[in-house]
């Protein structure tokens, strides 16, 4: 046998025994990694940094859910965090209270243009801080693409009761032209409602009341 036959033998030994060559049973597969190329950080939505008034729950309505549209302005990316205001009554019983817990969602934008497919798999539940006005919550692992028509953001207030409906989100007066969109609101079918701007009147006058969601999107873009 020459010297090549000799070299090659073990090798071929090697390949006839149970298991080399082939993934063993059990072996841990590595996580898809998503290679994101150089991007720069930039926020969308409301541009407000103070609230003009807060809004809650309804214990009657644990499911009612209050959405508002945070348009992509032509931005293409990743969805890094997202950011909601809340609004602190400051009353002597929310001082010792603890906040209840707030539920918040992403949804596309549908046909209709409406909230439409969950873009997270479940809602991020989270219990703000005390004296603490802007939350950032992080999602970068969820590698969440934002859409062309950018993407609703809602909250929900599973825990209010009659006494607390909070934790109050902010809202603010700043488009008045905007909608905001209610789910199950003063119903128990699921389905979701566009709400033009309307008006209330204090007294004789007529003030304008929009319910702009406090809500934005830190997001990595081109």
């Amino acid at each position: 046998m020459n010297l090549g036959g000799i070299l090659l033998l073990p090798f071929l030994l090697l390949l006839n025994l149970p298991g080399y060559g082939q993934e063993k049973q059990g072996q841990v597969k590595l996580k898809e990694v998503v290679v994101r190329p150089e991007l720069r950080k930039e926020v969308l939505g409301t541009k407000q940094m103070k609230a003009d008034y807060g809004h809650g729950g309804n214990k009657d309505y644990p499911y009612y859910q209050t959405a508002y549209h945070i348009p992509a302005n032509g931005r293409t990316g990743f969805i890094d965090k997202v950011g909601i205001y809340i609004y602190h009554k400051r009353t002597f019983p929310d001082l010792f209270s603890k906040p209840n817990m707030l539920q918040v969602y992403l949804y596309a934008v549908d046909s209709a243009g409406l909230p439409g497919a969950l873009l997270l798999p479940v809602p991020i539940a989270f219990e703000p801080k005390n004296n603490t006005y802007w939350h950032w919550i992080d999602v970068s692992h969820h590698n969440l693409v934002l859409p062309e028509k950018g993407v609703f953001a809602a909250v929900s207030w599973p825990q209010a009761t009659k006494l607390n409906s909070g934790p109050y989100v902010g809202m603010t007066n700043e488009c008045d032209t905007c909608p905001f969109y209610v789910y199950r609101f003063l119903t128990d079918e699921p389905v979701w409602m566009k709400v033009s701007p309307s008006k209330y009147r204090q007294q004789t006058e007529g003030e304008a009341f929009y319910q702009n969601l406090m809500m934005r999107l830190e997001v990595s873009v081109k």
